[in-house]
């Protein structure tokens, strides 16, 4: 016993500035794989994963050389069926590591500023109420850094300035492009009548409808984030981030879209006021 405590005293006095720092990326790395997977189905199989590579570094620290031996004949065809059953987390979490890589540069080249679109996040806040108040069912994509021309390419561009009236008229049953999603590209309404990719979970709710299946799935592969409006009850729904927040008030709504279009609202003489 005595010598396994001095094997382990002798491994960590050899450990360095450079070793801790290395641990502490490595941990801050596996947190925020850990945070983007935690929900979705692979989640088990991750924890499966990395238990068996902490066995594996646990027989080498200890020197067990036959059983780490064994483990270690499987790590490279293990490689290749993880990546087969993440593909999809793969390229989810990559897109939105990208995408928070080129904003950050963006803002230290100082060509990211806050973008005053109050008239446009409040035209959207009013068109989704109206869509609420009448039960009327609705998707809209804020799309962000991660392009999805693919998606857009699946209705019609309109590149058209936002308005209520236009959002509402856009989502009337009657009209050809209802059953499809719009895309806002910042101040403009992209394209209309879009499809978004099909999306299913077996872990989901039965009560989450076409719609909310639909939000969540986009909002997993892509940094959107989308609002629905159900056309069952009118509540009001957000995905970002493959979670879905359900039922979410006017003041909520308003909240979302400020942050997207960098609206900073304070309380004055005059009411409420944007920069």
């Amino acid at each position: 016993m005595n010598s396994f405590f001095e094997l382990i005293r002798s491994r960590f006095v050899s450990i360095g500035i450079s070793d801790v720092i290395d641990i502490l990326l490595l941990s801050t790395l596996f947190f925020l794989i850990y945070r983007f997977i935690r929900k979705r189905r692979a989640f088990p199989v991750f924890i499966g994963v990395i238990a068996l590579l902490l066995a594996r570094s646990l027989f080498k620290f200890l020197g067990l050389s036959a059983i780490y031996g064994f483990i270690n004949m499987f790590c490279l065809p293990g490689i290749i069926v993880v990546v087969v059953i993440f593909q999809e987390d793969i390229r989810a979490f990559l897109e939105k590591t990208g995408a928070g890589v080129i904003s950050f540069f963006r803002i230290l080249a100082g060509k990211l500023h806050p973008v005053s679109g109050s008239k446009e996040a409040d035209a959207v806040v009013k068109a989704v109420t109206r869509l609420s108040a009448t039960r009327t069912g609705a998707l809209i994509v804020l799309e962000r850094s991660t392009g999805i021309d693919d998606v857009s390419q699946s209705g019609i561009k309109t590149d058209a300035l936002i308005s209520s009236e236009l959002i509402c008229n856009l989502f009337f049953a009657p009209a050809p492009l209802h059953d499809g999603a719009i895309i806002i590209r910042r101040k403009r309404i992209y394209a209309a009548g879009c499809f978004l990719p099909n999306y299913t979970d077996p872990t989901l709710s039965a009560s989450f409808g076409s719609r909310h299946r639909a939000a969540i799935g986009m909002s997993r592969t892509s940094d959107a984030g989308v609002i629905v409006v159900s056309e069952e009850d009118g509540r009001i729904s957000y995905a970002e981030g493959g979670e879905l927040s359900r039922g979410i008030d006017e003041n909520k709504l308003k909240s979302i879209l400020d942050g997207y279009y960098g609206v900073t609202r304070r309380s004055g003489k005059d009411g409420n006021k944007s920069r």
